[in-house]
């Protein structure tokens, strides 16, 4: 038997048994390398069972229990065989049956993906399933409520037109005669006139001087509420009549919202020092003015008939209030 060699790139064994498993490491893992290695496999364990006159078919599993030591073997065939055989585990099998490994692993890990393929189609085919239930369920809501918006529409439609023919009727039979032309202008007179003034204001009872700032001094006034507004056409109403006498005090803000403000907390200059005969009000019409005269009437009278009860004037009618006025105090407007 001829001596083992190694080859210098990857350490083989260079003998008969190992000429087929050169590539076997390096090559991706193919099923011809498992044949390569059991080639290997069977020279080795042909040789050893003819240097130990075994049978190399029926007697191979006897190869372990035989004696080695003998003169038909020598050492450097014994040095031929472990190394062989220490190649063919290292070498060979070793690595081949990692491969094995990580191509099962590859197997599972691929078997799973499709799966989870499998299980996201199946995902999405439920979900274009429940889409098209949810569509067809709006359609046929939509067709329903279309249905019923345009029934009520015109069931509206025909009671409107029914009605306006009925009111002309009525109008051209019995008004015609009632609304003149001199009405038509005092309402429209008053409607723009009761617009223009939503945004005005009138003091009373502030005191007149010839050098007065009269913005200074309504906006005193209203810190004294804790208002802070823009105001502006701040001027004194009606004729002087005498030194003593003090015009009431006219200004406009904003907006009828920012009026309306200052009118709910008008109350609060009861309980100011120096500005407790100050009055805030709105600004008034002419027969606005008459009916509050005669509400003011109407409060007197019930205070004087009735003392031990507190009357006030809110949204135009007198009210009973536990709030007790300040002196002087007419009532809130």
């Amino acid at each position: 038997m001829t001596s083992v060699h190694y080859k210098e790139e990857n350490h083989l064994p260079d003998n008969a048994f190992t000429e087929h498993c050169e590539y076997v490491p390096t090559l991706p893992f193919q099923p011809a390398h498992v044949e390569e290695v059991v080639y290997c496999y069977d020279k080795l364990f042909t040789d050893i069972c003819n240097r130990l006159k075994l049978n190399p078919v029926s007697e191979r599993q006897l190869v372990q229990e035989a004696k080695l030591n003998t003169r038909s073997v020598t050492k450097d065939t014994l040095i031929e065989w472990l190394e062989t055989a220490c190649y063919l585990l290292d070498t060979c099998c070793i690595p081949l049956l990692q491969k094995a490994s990580e191509i099962e692993t590859v197997k599972d890990t691929v078997k799973l993906q499709r799966e989870k393929i499998d299980d996201q189609k199946s995902i999405i085919e439920l979900q274009k399933k429940l889409l098209d239930v949810t569509e067809n369920g709006l359609n046929n809501v939509q067709k329903v409520v279309q249905n019923t918006v345009q029934e009520e529409l015109k069931s509206a439609q025909n009671t409107i037109q029914t009605e306006m023919k009925s009111y002309s009727s009525v109008l051209t039979n019995t008004c015609s005669a009632a609304l003149s032309q001199k009405k038509i202008r005092a309402a429209v007179k008053s409607a723009t006139d009761s617009e223009d003034r939503s945004r005005n204001i009138i003091v009373y009872g502030v005191e007149e001087s010839d050098s007065e700032v009269l913005p200074e001094k309504v906006s005193d006034i209203l810190h004294e509420i804790g208002e802070k507004p823009a105001v502006t056409d701040c001027c004194r109403i009606g004729f002087k009549r005498d030194e003593t006498g003090v015009r009431p005090v006219k200004f406009t803000v904003r907006s009828p919202d920012v009026a309306n403000q200052l009118l709910r907390k008008a109350k609060l200059l009861r309980s100011k020092e120096g500005f407790k005969s100050v009055y805030i009000s709105p600004d008034r019409t002419v027969s606005e003015r008459r009916a509050y005269k005669k509400l003011l009437e109407e409060l007197k009278a019930k205070r004087v008939a009735e003392p031990d009860k507190f009357y006030v004037i809110r949204n135009n009618k007198i009210i009973s209030t536990s709030e007790k006025c300040a002196p002087g105090v007419p009532g809130a407007t």
